[in-house]
């Protein structure tokens, strides 16, 4: 957040930070946290209830005071020294644009050997989050871990309060963009990820998600690749199999992907398999 902050005072621009604690449970880093109050134009905000990111994200966009608003997550580094001045010379170039999208990386090595399974699937994915390739499936392609959004379009088109667990908020986001005719731009400003959870956390993460998704139903579920990928088995007919499949090796996948070397391919398919046995 500092080199965050040093960024903002250099550029001359009027500012501020808010920071929200959606409900967490340790102290050391909630007093930590409100040493934040003791620096200009920054706020910090303890909330004694988790209700969901989405929900907090409204909360911060309702608070937020300027024309533009930078959404960041907190596992979320700054690694450019001119990422905000790169940020306010896209506003000047594209003044028609409601979103910026910007991108993520993650660390070149392994933080832990008990993250493998964020840590692989998140470097599988990153040749897909190249603007380029952003760009051609804007809305899907839509992401709010590092985004700066006109607050006008935010207030228009909010987060869904609805999702109050894990997963698809920023994809929910994206596709109503898409349909009140928000312009987007997907450039290469990247922050840097660094939440990795263990894979046992993040399994069970990926599972909420999935349940989210299916409780969006067909609001969501076609404009998510495992969306298409479900609608590809269904024309076939092998919707039954996969679920019968998936029930019966459920155990020896767990093992793989709660273990050192987990295979993303086994990881789509219990993805697939998991979102089928709902």
């Amino acid at each position: 957040m500092y080199d965050l902050r040093q960024q903002l005072e250099a550029s001359g621009v009027e500012y501020e930070i808010i920071v929200l604690d959606d409900g967490g449970k340790d102290q050391v880093v909630a007093i930590a946290n409100h040493l934040i109050n003791d620096l200009t134009n920054c706020r910090f905000i303890r909330s004694m209830e988790n209700v969901g990111r989405a929900n907090n994200c409204n909360k911060l966009i309702a608070l937020a005071k300027g024309e533009w608003c930078i959404i960041m997550d907190s596992d979320a580094k700054v690694v450019k020294d001119d990422y905000i001045a790169t940020y306010l010379n896209l506003i000047k170039e594209n003044p028609d644009v409601d979103i910026i999208d910007g991108d993520l990386v993650n660390p070149e090595t392994l933080p832990s050997p008990v993250v493998t399974l964020r840590y692989f699937y998140e470097k599988q994915a990153e040749p897909m989050r190249k603007s380029s390739v952003r760009q051609e499936h804007a809305f899907e392609r839509f992401s709010t871990f590092n985004v700066l959004i006109r607050k006008s379009a935010l207030e228009e088109v909010p987060f869904c309060a609805d999702c109050k667990e894990y997963g698809y908020e920023d994809t929910l986001m994206g596709v109503e963009m898409g349909k009140h005719g928000k312009k987007i731009l997907h450039v290469d400003n990247p922050l840097m990820h660094l939440g990795f959870e263990k894979n046992e956390v993040y399994l069970k993460k990926v599972e909420t998600s999935l349940r989210t998704l299916k409780r969006l139903g067909d609001m969501l579920l076609p404009h998510t690749t495992i969306g298409q990928y479900v609608e590809t088995l269904r024309k076939r007919h092998l919707i039954l199999p996969v679920k019968i499949a998936y029930t019966i090796s459920r155990p020896l996948l767990r093992r793989n992907l709660l273990g050192n070397k987990p295979n993303l391919k086994v990881f789509a398919f219990y993805k697939l398999g998991y979102l089928l046995n709902l």
